[in-house]
């Protein structure tokens, strides 16, 4: 794919993003190491693979992926994409930042090359409390809350009404009411107001749960 003394090889292999080419049948034929960590393979492994190959919880999607680069492939125009999948061995949802363009292959062949970022914070909360920016994180930030106690912090967070929690979270309104309760008797607060203050008292008003990532494929550009 590249010589070893190539300036552009140099670079990938040295950049803090994760960078991969594909062929014009939508084929990996290279990938930097960070690219290889973030679809959990051994460096080097890559070519030869399709996207449903690093990532196999994609498959109902992948006719997008097949759209968006024939259409670079004729238009010649940069993609923009949002990918949230299952990455990794922790079966945790991830969401990246894929930047597509038109590339060449050295046997002057049309590809595709691609430029990975995780997304690990947002700074979301700027739409919220514009005087108070930070980041939002993907991490759980402690172990008081289950995931689903976590979820309705967001929401409380989010200034959602309590009557509407329950159909988002397709729980039913007692179900609500008993994930509250825990999460007062784990503070030691008595109403939602004093279970936020507690929240942001400890820096915890800025935690996505997973059940908020959709897995999917959002073209951007």
């Amino acid at each position: 794919m590249f010589s070893k003394l190539d300036p552009v090889k140099y670079y990938f292999d040295n950049s803090r993003f994760g960078w991969a080419i594909k062929n014009s049948a939508s084929r990996y034929v290279y990938a930097n190491s960070i690219a290889h960590r973030y679809f959990n393979i051994p460096s080097g492994t890559i070519a030869g693979t399709f996207d449903t190959d690093l990532t196999p919880d994609i498959s109902d999607y992948y006719h997008h992926f097949l759209h968006d680069d024939k259409k670079i492939l004729k238009t010649k125009e940069m993609s923009i994409v949002l990918k949230t999948f299952e990455y990794g061995r922790e079966n945790r949802l991830k969401t990246f930042m894929v930047e597509k363009r038109p590339w060449t292959l050295s046997d002057g062949s049309d590809a595709i090359i691609c430029t990975y970022l995780e997304i690990t914070n947002l700074y979301f909360s700027t739409f919220l409390r514009p005087s108070g920016r930070k980041p939002f994180v993907f991490t759980r930030p402690a172990k008081t809350f289950t995931d689903r106690e976590w979820e309705v912090i967001l929401l409380l967070f989010c200034g959602v009404k309590q009557n509407l929690m329950p159909e988002i979270l397709g729980i039913s309104a007692p179900a609500l009411r008993n994930r509250l309760i825990r999460c007062y008797d784990k503070t030691g607060v008595t109403n939602i107001a004093a279970l936020k203050q507690h929240c942001m008292q400890e820096g915890w008003d800025n935690y996505i749960p997973p059940f908020f990532l959709n897995k999917g494929h959002v073209l951007m550009t």
